[in-house]
């Protein structure tokens, strides 16, 4: 489709830059940059529509899911810096059209989302073995959650919150979840979002209050 009109939501600059240098017109007019959905609702309040939305894992599945719920003709694409089956699961379970890493050329991100704009269903071929599991999982229980007071966490997000209130590095935690750092990176960034907080002290105060702690449970492996 020539000339789609897209949008770009992310909280970097310097990202949101490079992908407007790549994508403006090849196939695509970059039309709005936002760093939050709330600005993007904004704009469609205002009448105005996008053929396209790219936007960052860290708005969440509930982000994409208001996106597709104030833009229902739009596809939405996330971009992520690391590739795991929850994260697939949770974005196409919020209603994604596709789902790319970060590391991905700027010539096959271009092409990607041409496809993605033919209404095929795109995602990084490292996660094509998991995509049975992923249909049989979200046809069950798209993610396994645990609720800590009225915040809704993956098993995995919990592992994250107890290791940051124990004071353990990303690498440390990478390592013992037999992760990559970058993954460690992007649930960080999920985790806070989730409890509204800013930085890795105030997940760790959280984490106190609600139990969770190194007494109570926190990293086995070191």
């Amino acid at each position: 489709m020539d000339n789609a009109v897209l949008w770009l939501v992310d909280s970097q600059p310097l990202l949101r830059a490079g992908l407007r240098a790549q994508l403006d017109g090849r196939g695509f007019q970059v039309a709005f940059e936002a760093t939050t959905i709330d600005e993007a609702a904004q704009l469609v309040s205002k009448g105005e529509s996008a053929h396209l939305v790219v936007v960052e894992y860290g708005i969440g599945g509930n982000g994409v899911a208001r996106l597709k719920s104030i833009m229902p003709k739009a596809r939405v694409v996330v971009l992520s810096e690391a590739a795991e089956l929850v994260y697939l699961s949770e974005m196409f379970g919020a209603g994604a059209d596709g789902f790319m890493l970060k590391s991905i050329s700027p010539l096959a991100l271009v092409e990607a989302l041409k496809l993605v704009m033919l209404g095929e269903k795109v995602f990084p071929s490292i996660l094509t073995n998991f995509l049975g599991a992923l249909q049989s999982q979200q046809a069950a229980n798209p993610i396994d959650r645990v609720r800590v007071g009225d915040v809704a966490l993956s098993q995995r997000e919990l592992d994250i919150i107890r290791s940051l209130a124990d004071g353990h590095t990303n690498k440390s935690i990478a390592k013992a979840l037999s992760i990559t750092e970058a993954t460690v990176k992007v649930h960080i960034k999920t985790v806070l979002r989730k409890l509204g907080a800013t930085n890795r002290t105030q997940v760790a105060i959280w984490a106190v209050q609600h139990g969770l702690n190194n007494s109570g449970g926190g990293l086995r492996n070191r």
